[in-house]
């Protein structure tokens, strides 16, 4: 991929941002383009260690709803602001920090079940292999039955631990927000 194919795909996957952004952004890589290029460095040299430029207009798009939010300097209006960020760091220590301690800790002894209920087979494999004179079929059952259980909480946490991401995401989104003094509409 040459530079004209990276910045196309770029703008691209920017479409949804304004002209205005889309411009700054792209001329920032044509800058990094001659940069590399003054290093001697090819345009698929260059490319390679941007990334992908989907990646990368993803991670631009998710830090640009956190920068958009104009921030008022007033003096009169930085005392509230220091009260509320005092207020929230209280409120996640005391409140929100044990609780989400909890939950992060269950998604993930759920992940390690699920994963060790699909590794059973395998080491019942493993142990009709080595013992096959000690091997009963019951074990065989049981290790199939652990492994279609560990496939299907595979499922059930996958769907669990995004949606668990999802809430974290707006939360701190949402203490963003009130610490920058946005409203709510």
């Amino acid at each position: 991929m040459n530079k004209l194919d990276f910045l196309e795909e770029l703008r691209y996957y920017l479409r949804n941002l304004s002209s205005q952004d889309q411009k700054e952004i792209t001329q920032d890589f044509e800058e990094h383009f001659e940069m590399g290029r003054a290093e001697g460095k090819t345009d698929e040299e260059i490319v390679r260690s941007l990334g992908s430029p989907q990646q990368i207009a993803k991670d631009l798009q998710s830090t640009q709803q956190y920068e958009k939010v104009p921030v008022n300097h007033s003096e009169q209006n930085q005392f509230p602001r220091i009260g509320i960020i005092i207020g929230l760091f209280f409120f996640n220590l005391i409140i929100i920090l044990g609780p989400s301690i909890g939950i992060a800790g269950t998604i993930l002894g759920i992940w390690v079940i699920a994963f060790s209920f699909v590794a059973q087979l395998f080491i019942a494999g493993v142990q009709w292999i080595i013992h096959p004179e000690s091997f009963y079929l019951f074990e065989l059952f049981s290790s199939i039955t652990l492994a279609g259980s560990g496939l299907l909480i595979f499922i059930v946490i996958n769907y669990v631990t995004n949606a668990a991401i999802r809430i974290f995401s707006r939360y701190i989104a949402f203490n963003v927000r009130l610490v920058k003094g946005e409203d709510r509409a």
